[in-house]
């Protein structure tokens, strides 16, 4: 029988996030992308009628987007 691992839990930010996280898009914009798959925290955000959920990345673990080489 295999034993799951409860993951450990995120900090949570509502609307706002501190200088030192950013969006998977923040990161593309800036050329970097998340360096694993697994978000640092979550935002929950409302903005007029729609509301959710974003993860949150830290900027100093992200790494540069190679550029995609042809294959030959």
């Amino acid at each position: 029988m295999t034993r799951r691992i409860k993951p450990a839990p995120r900090p949570r930010y509502q609307q706002t996030y501190p200088d030192t996280l950013a969006t998977a898009e923040e990161l593309r914009a800036l050329g970097l992308r998340p360096s694993t798959s697994e978000p640092d925290a979550i935002l929950e955000y409302a903005y007029k009628d729609r509301s959710g959920i974003c993860a949150l990345f830290d900027r100093g673990k992200a790494v540069h987007v190679t550029a995609a080489v042809e294959p030959s």
